[in-house]
């Protein structure tokens, strides 16, 4: 989702997230999880001006922070870049999944992405910080559902053990 009026050729740094399709766990394979680090690094080949920062692949998403160097008429905006950047991976994956025969989807990404013109020194810290830190939030976050998951559980056992024990107490 992009500001409205924003002229997304201007030099400065940007956050991007961008999701797969229906948000499918995709992400872990490992051959596509290198692909897409592979040509986040190479996208200074296919756009002049331009810095990829740090980037995370996530299991249904990615965050990277993309830089725009310089101001020039030869700039891309960060839409195309992006656009051409999602081209660049799925067509990678496609020859990978096609040439070994590998019955996972072709398709990988949400048509859209999310952006964040990021405003100064604090922002940038801000937003690289939530990056690195995203994949160890992520697990925190699944350990404690598990976790959670597992006391409902023994809850639920443990109140079906009682109630048991009530029934058996009236039969006497």
């Amino acid at each position: 989702m992009h500001l409205f009026g924003y002229d997304y050729r201007l030099p400065g740094s940007y956050a991007i997230t961008i999701c797969t399709k229906q948000k499918v766990w995709i992400f872990q394979h490992p051959v596509l999880r290198s692909i897409l680090y592979e040509e986040w690094i190479n996208l200074p080949q296919h756009y002049i001006g331009i810095a990829p920062g740090i980037m995370v692949v996530m299991h249904n998403h990615i965050h990277g922070i993309l830089t725009i160097e310089i101001e020039d008429p030869e700039v891309k905006s960060v839409i195309e870049m992006i656009c051409g950047y999602k081209s660049c991976a799925a067509n990678a994956w496609l020859r990978y999944i096609k040439e070994n025969n590998i019955d996972l989807p072709g398709k990988i990404w949400q048509s859209k992405f999310y952006d964040h013109i990021i405003r100064g020194e604090q922002d940038f810290k801000a937003q690289h910080t939530y990056i690195l830190n995203n994949p160890a939030v992520f697990e925190e976050r699944r350990h404690a559902q598990a976790n959670e998951k597992e006391r409902k559980q023994s809850q639920s056992k443990d109140q079906e053990q009682s109630t048991n024990e009530v029934e058996s107490d009236e039969e006497l």
